[in-house]
């Protein structure tokens, strides 16, 4: 997508590390925008005041399934002339206004990574609407040869990787095709019972779907816990406490804008040369997301395969964060 050295990625942090890991391995910068804490995606309000005259590209994330702003986000685009590459690797089959994740910015990528919905242990794709960009996408991922628009000036006319998926891979993949969208719609059909059945209990505050969000892909499912409701309960001990009742659960990810990563980078000796270091000074001074932040800490997230099973799973789930929440004061004590 021409992203060089010294160039700037605006990119959503609450996600995994491979987001923005990948700007690095481009020698490029990425700049965190701050979540909207209902959709748990990049809010794109808070964009603009992070453009510079070296961003290139957005880099919006599907997270859990859960659509991203995206007529906002590419009207951005359009008006600085930026790219944008979607982050759709836990979003197969998610729809904003009723079109795919992944096929609305230039490029959407996606992840067979073992954990995902549609798993091969490890591997993606990409995919976009431009025949010149995806001949570069595939001479890249197989050693920069030529290939289409790619043409053969020598043997390996551009810097290229090797990223090429094996023939058995995509025999697993084909036959999970078989079932993908009725597990989806299960994960729909459940996601949608559960929230019907926890929206009403104090302090439990379901995601919300983004305007323009048809269907969520419910990789994961999650929910903000407001502790103040449960008699001040951390979150650990709430998360502990359902597991206790056999409702498997998680926190979720934690402030990716903070990683020791991100300052390992800056401090690095091709960081320096890069970017001045007025630049720098100014990037860790406004590295602060306290909507992100927040949400790193409320976040509770249960798995895709528990949206698989049966509507009284998902009477279990509910019942037991009533139980939960009925039964704070004691565990106060404990």
């Amino acid at each position: 997508m021409g992203i060089e050295a010294g160039d700037e990625v605006l990119v959503a942090p609450y996600t995994f590390i491979a987001t923005y890991n990948v700007v690095f391995l481009s020698n490029a910068l990425p700049v965190f925008v701050d979540t909207d804490q209902e959709t748990f995606t990049m809010n794109p309000d808070k964009i603009e005041e992070r453009i510079t005259e070296r961003t290139k590209a957005i880099l919006p994330v599907h997270i859990l399934g859960l659509p991203a702003d995206m007529d906002k986000i590419n009207a951005i685009a359009k008006k600085h002339n930026l790219v944008v590459l979607e982050d759709a690797c836990q979003a197969w089959l998610a729809e904003y206004n009723h079109k795919k994740c992944g096929t609305i910015g230039d490029l959407g990528c996606f992840s067979f990574q073992n954990s995902k919905h549609l798993p091969s242990g490890e591997g993606g794709a990409v995919i976009g609407n431009s025949d010149e960009l995806l001949d570069k996408c595939h001479s890249f991922h197989n050693c920069g040869r030529p290939y289409g628009s790619v043409k053969r000036t020598s043997n390996y006319p551009m810097r290229g990787s090797n990223r090429r998926m094996q023939e058995f891979q995509a025999v697993i993949l084909m036959s999970q095709m078989k079932r993908l969208q009725k597990d989806a719609d299960t994960r729909l059909e459940n996601a949608l019972y559960l929230t019907s059945k926890i929206k009403d209990i104090p302090g439990i505050i379901p995601y919300k779907l983004t305007d323009g969000a048809t269907r969520s892909a419910y990789h994961l499912y999650p929910f903000r816990y407001k502790k103040e409701f449960f008699n001040d309960i951390p979150r650990k001990k709430f998360l502990a406490a359902l597991k206790a009742e056999g409702i498997p659960c998680a926190g979720g990810y934690g402030p990716q804008n903070k990683d020791g990563l991100i300052e390992e980078a800056l401090t690095s000796r091709g960081y320096q040369r890069l970017f001045s270091k007025q630049r720098l000074k100014q990037y860790r001074e406004e590295n602060h997301l306290p909507n992100n932040d927040q949400l790193c800490q409320e976040a509770v997230w249960f798995f895709q395969n528990m949206l698989l099973g049966a509507k009284q799973d998902m009477d279990d789930i509910a019942n037991a964060i009533m139980k939960v929440h009925d039964g704070k004061d004691k565990l106060v004590k404990s």
